[in-house]
């Protein structure tokens, strides 16, 4: 099964490498949200959309804050919520891929946590972090956990913040109170492949900020001085793909597009959109683009244009990446987990754990989307299956590829990768299944998923 699926690889990674963009910006969309400037989007990996909520204008004259959810599919946007969040701006998002969850907190006036499942917005907590504005937020998908930096305090703190918070799903820990000094308007990205979440700028008692830290889970660490000028208000979302952070704009008159690498700072363009400061942005993992929308070049007159940056094709140095996405079923869940020290690398072999077996008997199945299996949508229930509570959550194209197992209940899944420079960049989304007798009608349950993003390094 292993030949006969990695010939199937490196046909359709060919033609994927046909249609590869060179970089550049391209303007999108010119219609969807109403015209914005400091509001937040996140990317749902699991449905293949881009969410966005709230913000700002003062196009007509007054200040106008947005309650509105809007999702960008690759092609055109559509608004799916006005009820959830109170209208805000200065609030961030991250999508928790392990869950199922884009997460908001905060904004000005407001410090609760709601989260959107996709069709609907729930408040989760409302204690955590204190009152503030101009955070930043990214998931570690590691971890399983969203990281949460900074911002301006006001009411009773009025002061820039300077502290670190991760929030679990159900409860929010501060986590360090030393590292990058008190600032707002900095930016956030999760670099999965070196499992660091990457900050750059911001605005605090010194001014501006043109410097850049990352947090191992532990410590903040100051990695660069040198990069981009000194900036706030710009955006920043990490390309799995090609292993880069891309940073945009910022300070009204920044129109430039820089990468971090995790070594240095690169600037890669300076045309594209218009220079704007307090645009959101993020990276559509399906698609390979990273998508930017809004942002205001004067403080008062904000844009409605959306813009896509390529990157260009993945090329020597490309990491590869593996993720957990979704939940499993079964008590305890069955559980997929990725092997940072085996991830999916050309000429190597990436490798995953599958814990909680209840039987002698699993496998994975491996697919090329996570977002469609055949004309349904997925995650799509298994119910009608006798699986109650279970699952699929990529879509199939090869199954039952067996696994190794290292001791009762807990088994190995490896796949040798040819050296094929037409495989980097390929994803590929990988779900465990096992035996389960008398757990329910089907006798099986399966687990969570992974996504592998194919690398050479």
């Amino acid at each position: 099964m292993e030949s006969r699926f990695a010939r199937v690889v490196w046909v359709v990674s060919a033609f994927q490498g046909l249609a590869t963009a060179q970089a550049s910006w391209t303007q999108v969309a010119s219609t969807g949200p109403a015209a914005r400037s400091l509001h937040a989007m996140a990317y749902d990996s699991q449905r293949g959309r881009t969410v966005l909520f709230g913000g700002w204008s003062h196009n007509s004259g007054t200040n106008y804050n947005f309650a509105d959810t809007w999702e960008w599919s690759g092609s055109v946007w559509v608004q799916v919520a006005t009820t959830g969040p109170s209208a805000r701006y200065r609030h961030t998002m991250a999508h928790d891929t392990q869950r199922g969850r884009t997460v908001l907190f905060g904004g000005v006036g407001v410090a609760d946590t709601w989260e959107w499942n996709g069709s609907a917005w729930t408040q989760v907590v409302t204690t955590g972090p204190s009152l503030r504005y101009g955070h930043a937020m990214a998931y570690d998908s590691q971890r399983g956990l969203t990281v949460l930096f900074g911002g301006y305090g006001y009411g009773s703190t009025n002061t820039y913040l300077g502290d670190t918070w991760e929030w679990n799903g159900s409860a929010w820990t501060q986590v360090a109170n030393t590292g990058p000094s008190g600032r707002y308007g900095q930016a956030l990205a999760y670099d999965s492949r070196r499992g660091r979440t990457v900050l750059f700028g911001g605005f605090g008692f010194n001014g501006m900020g043109g410097d850049t830290w990352e947090w191992n889970g532990t410590s903040w660490i100051q990695t660069a001085n040198t990069g981009p000028s000194a900036r706030s208000d710009h955006a920043m979302a990490y390309d799995t793909q090609r292993g880069v952070t891309v940073l945009f704009g910022g300070d009204y008159s920044n129109d430039d597009t820089w990468e971090w690498d995790g070594a240095t700072w690169a600037t890669v363009a300076t045309t594209g959109p218009t220079a704007v400061a307090c645009p959101a942005m993020a990276y559509d993992t399906q698609r390979g683009m990273t998508v930017l929308f809004g942002g205001t070049n004067d403080g008062i007159i904000s844009f409605d244009d959306t813009w896509e940056w390529s990157g260009g094709p993945a090329g020597p140095g490309t990491p590869a990446t593996a993720s957990a996405f979704g939940a499993g079923c079964g008590s305890p869940a069955l559980t997929l987990s990725p092997d940072i020290s085996a991830r999916p690398i050309i000429n190597a072999t990436g490798q995953v754990s599958m814990t909680n077996i209840p039987s002698t008997l699993a496998f994975v199945s491996l697919g090329w989307s996570r977002t469609m299996v055949g004309p349904f949508t997925l995650p799509f229930s298994l119910l009608g299956y006798g699986l109650p509570g279970c699952y699929l959550l990529q879509s199939c194209e090869a199954a039952a590829a067996p696994v190794t197992f290292t001791t009762p209940g807990t088994a190995t899944y490896s796949l040798p990768l040819p050296n094929w420079n037409g495989l980097i960049g390929l994803q590929l989304y990988l779900q465990g299944w096992a035996n389960a007798p008398g757990a329910n009608a089907g006798n099986t349950i399966v687990s969570n998923g992974i996504e592998w993003v194919i690398g050479n390094s």
